[in-house]
């Protein structure tokens, strides 16, 4: 991180130095004790949980330098109001000092997987930092943002909502000059009311994408193909960037020719599911953008893999384990029951509960489980309230909790079987993948 005086901090915070020298400098950011650096700035955060108010003497113990607070300490810090507002303050700050085009990705579903294909493909020319992990939100946009360093040249960066105006705040931060829309699905539609309003809140990029954006979508999303946009990627060959020629190879991904801007060229993802072409038909797009050769773009697509919990292929003990545990939406799930029954061997799907759906979550289940029978799914195996309402939809099993199916599930899969586990977050499923890729 290029360093700030402590004067200059101040000043972008709008916030009172108390206790130290305005000639005092730091040279990272950190809102977390653990991986806090010497020479940092450390922000405390209120959390779900705990006041990172509590830490700021541990902060110093590991090397901080000065640190946000919102109330009195003795420790050498900028007195504000927020300390959420002050690091977005600071952040956007931070962003105006390169002038680089920064990519900012959103949607209900993909928004992960689709930015690190757009960053396999984009890092093929240029230097390139991308979001870590899960750093979407009001205080991992920030994170990432501080992250850039002179040598970047580009930046994509992920912004995930569950609520309106958190788009917009996430763009204020990130300025970006690409806006890359991958569908509108029913994920947080308890908060947003609708797609419509989904729509509106994932909209919000615009507000502060910097003058001459380009704007990408998917065509084949009934919402966002009426957005005013620049380029549309899809299956339709009346798209800007699209796919044909698609030929499956089951788990092991999908060949496929792309066609853009009068060029074309033949690849293949390894990554199962049709919804992967897209999220590479998007990367061409932003890659088309930003000039990217087409052998590069195809290399890129090649080389991309999975996410950790976003549908990766485990092989273990004679049984295929499909890792969705990272999150669930009705969208999602239908995706990856998809995949599912594109294996070999008996289909198994592990159905874990997909949260904030609103009053209509209980039918978003049903709807799931017909889904399901109807693809040719051998056993559902529901667990979760929520899931209880897929129950009679082919072959199913229901769980209260997630504790009560690991006893029963050693009857319940054989050696052969293809398992997909997914559902959201909070149910925290990725212990049922750990239980049966080490046993």
């Amino acid at each position: 991180m290029i360093p700030y005086t402590f004067a200059d901090a101040t000043r972008i915070c709008g916030g009172t130095l108390q206790g130290a020298d305005g000639n005092g400098s730091f040279d990272s950011v950190s809102i977390d004790t653990r991986t806090l650096r010497r020479g940092a700035l450390y922000v405390p955060i209120h959390g779900l949980s705990l006041d990172g108010h509590r830490f700021i003497d541990a902060a110093f113990e590991r090397g901080a330098v000065l640190t946000l607070s919102e109330q009195e300490t003795a420790r050498p810090h900028i007195r504000v109001k927020s300390c959420l507002d002050a690091i977005q303050a600071l952040a956007r700050d931070y962003r105006e000092r390169f002038d680089i085009p920064v990519v900012g990705i959103t949607g209900s579903v993909g928004k992960t997987t689709t930015k690190d294909m757009v960053n396999a493909v984009v890092s093929q020319r240029y230097n390139t930092l991308a979001t870590k992990g899960n750093l979407n939100n009001q205080t991992g946009v920030p994170q990432v943002v501080f992250m850039l360093k002179p040598e970047h040249e580009l930046a994509v960066m992920e912004l995930g909502t569950n609520h309106f105006g958190e788009i917009d705040r996430l763009s204020y931060m990130s300025e970006p000059t690409i806006c890359l829309f991958t569908c509108i699905g029913d994920a947080h539609v308890e908060f947003f009311g609708s797609r419509e309003g989904i729509l509106k809140g994932k909209l919000e990029m615009l507000n502060y994408a910097r003058e001459g954006r380009k704007v990408i979508v998917n065509g084949d999303d009934p919402l966002l193909c009426t957005v005013p946009h620049d380029l549309c990627y899809g299956f339709d060959p009346k798209y800007d960037v699209y796919a044909d020629e698609i030929i499956p190879n089951g788990l092991n991904g999908t060949s496929f020719t792309v066609h853009y801007g009068g060029k074309s060229f033949r690849t293949t993802v390894h990554a199962a599911g049709r919804h992967m072409v897209a999220n590479a038909l998007a990367a061409v797009a932003v890659g088309s953008l930003l000039g990217v050769p087409s052998e590069e773009m195809a290399l890129g697509i090649e080389n991309f893999t999975p996410p950790s919990g976003r549908m990766s292929v485990i092989e273990h003990n004679g049984i295929t384990v499909l890792n969705g545990a990272y999150n669930s939406n009705p969208t999602s799930m239908q995706a990856a029951i998809e995949v599912l029954c594109e294996a070999k061997g008996r289909k198994v799907c592990i159905f874990g509960d997909m949260r904030e759906l609103g009053i209509n979550g209980p039918e978003y289940h049903r709807e799931t489980g017909r889904f399901a029978a109807d693809k040719g799914v051998d056993l559902l195996i529901c667990v979760g309230e929520l899931s209880q309402n897929a129950v009679g939809c082919g072959n199913t099993v229901w769980f209260r909790t997630q504790e009560e199916m690991l006893k029963a599930l050693p009857k319940l899969i054989q050696k052969g079987d293809t398992v997909l586990v997914k559902a959201s977050l909070s149910m925290d499923m990725a212990k049922t993948v750990k239980f049966l890729t080490e046993q």
